[in-house]
């Protein structure tokens, strides 16, 4: 009878830690989240001309003050190529992104209110020889149409935004086409400096 015991306690012991494991996500699968960027360079004197596409596996989020010399927060969303293990996770949290970044990134920048209403989007692509930054949402029509599916509580974001920013085709300097296509419900880690 107390081999019973002893096997029937056992059996519910690995019976609730798969329960707890299955309920948990490991770091990789909390971080991975596909996403899709595109470049058009149709002029440029700098930027190599063509298409060029990341697609992405893995996202991180960090609410933070480090833009604006410290005036402002925002939502810094970036988006990598390769899964996000501890390793990874430890050195974002560091603010280091060298070794993850390596075959191409993008990073999302939504700054927002006292009320975590985002009131401009900046953009950045970055490919092995090319790097990209623009505003791709700075009035109340632009950010309405580009983020209509916007939350964040201070702990998790969730973001579904599809658009693409456009040079003016007259512009001498360049013509550019850049989109992005995103769907998030991700933890965000609180990094501004007090």
């Amino acid at each position: 009878m107390r081999v019973l015991g002893i096997i029937v306690i056992l059996f519910f012991s690995a019976f609730s830690t798969a329960i707890y494991s299955e309920s948990t996500p490991s770091t990789v699968q909390q971080f991975q989240r596909r996403a899709l960027f595109q470049l058009d360079v149709q002029k440029s004197t700098v930027l190599k001309l063509g298409k060029s596409s990341l697609q992405t596996k893995s996202a991180f989020v960090t609410y933070t003050n480090e833009f604006f010399a410290g005036k402002t927060n925002a939502l810094k969303v970036q988006f990598f190529t390769q899964p996000i293990g501890e390793e990874s996770r430890a050195k974002l949290l560091r603010n280091d992104n060298r070794d993850i970044s390596r075959s191409g990134y993008a990073a999302l920048v939504l700054f927002v209110d006292e009320r975590n209403q985002i009131w401009q989007a900046n953009l950045t692509y970055v490919i092995p020889g090319t790097t990209v930054v623009r505003t791709v949402a700075s009035n109340r029509e632009e950010l309405t149409k580009y983020f209509p599916d916007y939350h964040f509580d201070q702990n998790r974001l969730r973001l579904k935004s599809k658009g693409s920013y456009n040079t003016a085709p007259d512009s001498k300097e360049e013509i550019l086409t850049l989109s992005w296509d995103t769907d998030l419900d991700i933890p965000v880690y609180d990094q501004t400096r007090k």
